[in-house]
């Protein structure tokens, strides 16, 4: 082997990439031996290589002092001129190919100019049942993200943007928010790791009309971009009726769909009636109860069946509910097959369980009679429709649950508002105190007015009456959890202070209400209401949902069936300021069966780690 006579090292800089920092270091041999052949390692080389690898783009080169000098997104390097031999920039390609003294080569990803060559394929409607979103297959000249941004109809009215999670040089894009019957306009932005643009390529999606019949009728009545919480509105409609499929979709501030699924068109979930409709998870998935088939589903956001959970198998029907609790199990509300009242006769909606969704198995049962007077009972008063009526079997009709610190927390149409232990044991009830038998005074809270008076007067107590800033929820639904301890609830407002109120009624209004708890001293203060200054405009007898809205601090009022909307009944999807009960946001959603949806829910687009 040769004899090395002569070593110059030439410390460059100290670069630091993502875990790793390391000097560049670019030798120069110069050694002599008349009998045997010399083997030069060029050390360049994989200086190259590394920053190849970290996804470092070549920004710029040029020649000074017997070096070239490479220029890239995150350093500076030097190369010995006698160590390349020839270098070949290519800007269409985004590329520049250096040849070294050894004769090898190697390829740098590089600052170019047009992108258009990055898109390889688009694919509208990939699921054949989300035919407002598309597949777009990409192979970039090195690592990065693609930001997405579907361009508004008006301006920046209307568009989308997200930058996607994927950092690989081959990606499949997916776009959502496109418009129905429309040339989308959408950019598809290279960034490097932290997001900054390198360069932008726009393509042209066509989509196609919405192949839906008697699809409800959306009227935007107030619209106040500057002050609204970002995202689109997801609206779960349960289509002709909740026996009909569901139909999920999404719209934005303009009133515009811009995201359904048709899944008429899928053969795992044509019937899948979703009753409340579809939950985001932390992972970005949707999942939903099905009432047909009696399991709970997940599936992504072209409607792509994911997993699936047979209720039916393990005793228990579905309906209403499913929730992801902290710890990424199931909390759902059921009824239990074999359930029976002393009388022989079965009971419903009545059960929850917790279920794993990795094992499928339920690792937890709370039966509601355990816990509730299931004597306490109205009888039908003749003129509320049947199946909106107390009856024995349906004595409670749990509709919703969440958690609350490390409790639980539910609400029953005709009971009242509850919160558990995990153990099973009743903590609270927010209820009229009419009814309830002795045994559950100590768990009934004491009503405090919003100016901090407590209420004595024994038909306020009872329900009988309201009182000027307080009122029970009457038939409620969604109980949230708020940040500052207090729960927020859509107050129904059915068959309030006893009376029926099935009928037209001046009277009749729902409310979104937030009540602040004192566990120790059993009392529930309102702290402030909506929808009573609303009247029966956003008055609806079941159904609805709220929501708490977390960057702007807004509330959302969504009452959803039975309510007038000026071309017909449906419901309304309000957006509430609760310091100044201003209206940011409100609109109309007519529906051909007076059922507009049971929950709406204002969530960004695009899930967060997709």
């Amino acid at each position: 082997m040769a004899l090395i006579s002569k070593l110059n090292v030439s410390i460059v800089k100290c670069l630091k990439l993502p875990g790793l920092i390391f000097g560049l270091v670019v030798l120069s041999f110069s050694c002599s031996n008349k009998n045997e052949d010399l083997t030069v390692e060029i050390k360049s080389k994989q200086s190259l290589q590394t920053l190849i690898d970290a996804g470092s783009l070549l920004n710029s080169f040029s020649k000074e002092g017997g070096s070239y000098i490479f220029n890239f997104e995150t350093g500076e390097l030097r190369i010995a001129e006698q160590e390349i031999t020839n270098i070949e920039k290519d800007t269409e390609q985004w590329k520049t190919v250096l040849t070294f003294s050894d004769g090898s080569k190697l390829t740098i990803p590089s600052k170019g100019g047009s992108l258009d060559f990055i898109v390889e394929s688009i694919q509208v409607n990939p699921s054949g049942y989300s035919p407002l979103a598309a597949i777009v297959d990409v192979q970039l000249p090195t690592y990065g993200h693609i930001k997405v941004t579907v361009h508004g109809k008006n301006a920046e009215a209307g568009t989308i943007t997200h930058l996607c999670q994927t950092n690989t040089v081959r990606q499949s894009i997916p776009v959502f928010g496109l418009y129905p019957d429309y040339d989308n306009k959408v950019d598809l932005s290279f960034t490097d790791k932290d997001g900054n643009i390198r360069g932008t390529t726009q393509i042209q999606i066509r989509t196609k009309a919405l192949p839906v019949q008697d699809f409800p009728l959306i009227q935007v009545i107030k619209a106040q971009p500057g002050k609204m919480e970002p995202g689109v509105n997801l609206v779960s409609y349960p289509g002709m009726s909740e026996l009909d499929l569901s139909i999920p979709y999404m719209l934005d501030s303009e009133g515009e769909v811009r995201w359904i699924l048709l899944l008429k068109s899928s053969p795992d979930l044509q019937q899948l009636s979703a009753s409340i409709g579809l939950k985001r998870t932390k992972k970005g998935t949707f999942i939903s109860g099905d009432q047909m088939q009696q399991r709970i589903v997940e599936i992504d956001m072209f409607g792509n069946l994911l997993h699936q959970w047979d209720l039916q198998k393990a005793g228990y029907t579905f309906h209403h509910e499913v929730a992801e609790a902290k710890n990424g199990n199931f909390l759902i509300t059921v009824s239990k097959s074999n359930a029976r009242l002393v009388n022989g006769q079965p009971r419903v909606n009545d059960f929850i369980i917790e279920l794993g969704p990795s094992g499928g198995s339920v690792v937890k049962e709370w039966d509601l009679s355990t816990m509730i007077d299931t004597s306490r009972y109205v009888k039908p008063d003749g003129i509320t429709p049947p199946q909106f009526s107390q009856n024995p079997t349906n004595w409670a009709h749990n509709n919703s649950i969440t958690e609350i610190g490390d409790d639980l927390l539910a609400t029953m149409r005709y009971q009242g508002i509850i919160s558990f232990t995990h153990t099973g044991n009743l903590q609270w009830l927010i209820s009229p105190h009419k009814y309830w038998s002795t045994k559950y005074q100590p768990y009934l809270l004491s009503p405090i007015d919003e100016k901090g008076n407590p209420i004595t007067d024994p038909s306020v107590v009872d329900g009988d009456a309201d009182a000027d800033g307080f009122d029970w929820p009457w038939g409620p639904h969604t109980p949230v959890a708020l940040p500052n301890g207090n729960i927020l609830v859509f107050d129904n407002g059915y068959n309030r202070n006893w009376v029926s109120n099935a009928l037209t009624s001046e009277n009749n209004y729902s409310r979104v209400v937030e009540y602040k708890i004192d566990e120790a001293g059993k009392t529930v203060q309102q702290v402030w209401s909506y929808g009573k200054e609303r009247g029966p405009e956003c008055f609806s007898q079941a159904l609805s949902g709220v929501q708490y809205l977390s960057q702007t601090g807004h509330i959302m009022f969504c009452p959803g069936m039975g309510v007038p909307t000026g071309k017909g009944f449906g419901g309304r999807i309000v957006e509430i300021d609760p310091l100044t009960k201003e209206v940011i946001f409100e609109m109309a959603v007519s529906a051909s069966s007076a059922t507009a949806f049971h929950r709406v829910t204002r969530m960004p687009l695009y899930p967060d780690n997709l």
